[in-house]
């Protein structure tokens, strides 16, 4: 994944929890092998930070019944500490990301 992929995927991610579950999910390796371990550390804190907002709210939305209409709750609780997620790593990314590949 290039620096441009991870932006266009950030763009969007935090527009519902099925973009964010897939933002998270698709970002994780991201810095899989990176040479610098303060950015791999950095990385892998921001993510973990993200996946733990993702793991609240698929839990929540799970135990609702996975509406397909789920926008309230999303706004409401979890969206703002995604974007937060969604910034952090973003941060990292920007200052760091060197795609080996």
């Amino acid at each position: 994944m290039s620096a441009g992929d991870f932006d266009r995927l950030a763009l969007n991610a935090t527009a519902d929890v099925v973009a964010f579950a897939r933002f998270v999910a698709q970002t994780e390796f991201l810095f899989d092998g990176a040479a610098d371990s303060d950015a791999l550390a950095q990385y892998q804190a921001a993510w973990f930070d993200a996946e733990i907002t993702n793991a609240l709210a698929l839990e929540r939305w799970d135990a609702e019944g996975r509406p397909a209409a789920w926008d309230g709750p999303w706004r409401a609780d979890f969206q703002h500490d995604a974007a937060q997620a969604v910034a952090a790593l973003q941060a990292v990314v920007a200052h760091h990301f060197n795609p080996a590949k």
